[in-house]
């Protein structure tokens, strides 16, 4: 059913808190046997059941995203049952279950993140970039695994993502995994021979100096040198001033890979 305005979102909610039937039961929240039980007493039946009828409408709905906030957090623990009925159901729109996993996260905070991750492996992309928005959102730097699986998602939207969790969060360990990334074929388009770099490869680049990736700072001082990789050139400026905690010249392109030739690809071995 698709609503067009708030007035008749809440219409909608109206009925359905008329058509559900009250009852009582315990939980026990993402499977924990170490949790306490929560009960949902009959008062909260209605609202929660008019809950998961808000996560089935169209998420276009105007205003639905803030409504679905407020009544989740409204029952806090006991909302999360319906959290995960959503994210692990298909007759929910796929932007609606991305909803409800950020919701889950916030509900839940860093318990919630073991269960949130699981979704990595999901059919569908969007689902596995809520994955690792929300681990993002709860500041999980542990989960190498996951992100390292994402480097090499075959959506490239979670690719990037994951990129994004790397740099923000400051994994320095995944520096090797993020540089294979510049050899991954996905991460070029066009037949064998003719390869073309997409977007991605910026932000490769970029990650390896907000991790400051230091043995990618002379293979990237060679690559700008090349006029071949022009496009990249602010890019891997950037990466290296990161890197090397330098700052090149602004006079011109010229100027910037000579300076970086210097700095980088003609310095002397340090001895031991």
């Amino acid at each position: 059913m698709k609503v067009a305005s708030i007035v008749g979102l809440s219409s909608f909610l109206a009925l359905s808190a008329f058509a559900a039937s009250p009852r009582s039961y315990d939980i026990k929240l993402l499977n924990n046997p170490n949790q306490k039980s929560q009960s949902v007493k009959k008062e909260d039946i209605v609202s929660l059941e008019r809950l998961e009828n808000m996560f089935t409408m169209d998420a276009q709905t105007p205003g639905l995203t803030s409504m679905l906030k407020r009544h989740t957090l409204k029952h806090q623990a006991k909302a999360v049952p319906v959290l995960i009925k959503v994210m692990k159901g298909d007759k929910y729109p796929e932007q609606n279950r991305w909803q409800a996993t950020m919701l889950l996260g916030q509900v839940m905070g860093k318990n919630a993140a073991p269960f949130i991750a699981k979704f990595i492996d999901h059919p569908h992309w969007m689902m596995r970039v809520a994955s690792l928005k929300a681990l993002l959102g709860l500041k999980q730097a542990e989960y190498h695994q996951v992100y390292t699986k994402a480097l090499k998602d075959p959506s490239l939207i979670v690719r990037v993502q994951a990129l994004d969790n790397i740099s923000k969060l400051q994994i320095k360990s995944l520096g090797p995994q993020v540089w294979n990334m510049m050899y991954d074929q996905s991460n070029y388009s066009g037949d064998a021979g003719n390869r073309k770099r997409t977007s991605i490869v910026g932000s490769i680049i970029r990650t390896l100096g907000e991790i400051k990736y230091d043995k990618a700072s002379k293979p990237l001082a060679k690559l700008i040198q090349k006029p071949k990789y022009q496009d990249l050139m602010k890019d891997l400026d950037y990466s290296l001033e990161k890197i090397t905690g330098e700052k090149s010249p602004d006079s011109s392109v010229q100027e910037t890979r000579k300076f970086w030739s210097n700095k980088i690809v003609q310095a002397p071995i340090k001895k031991i």
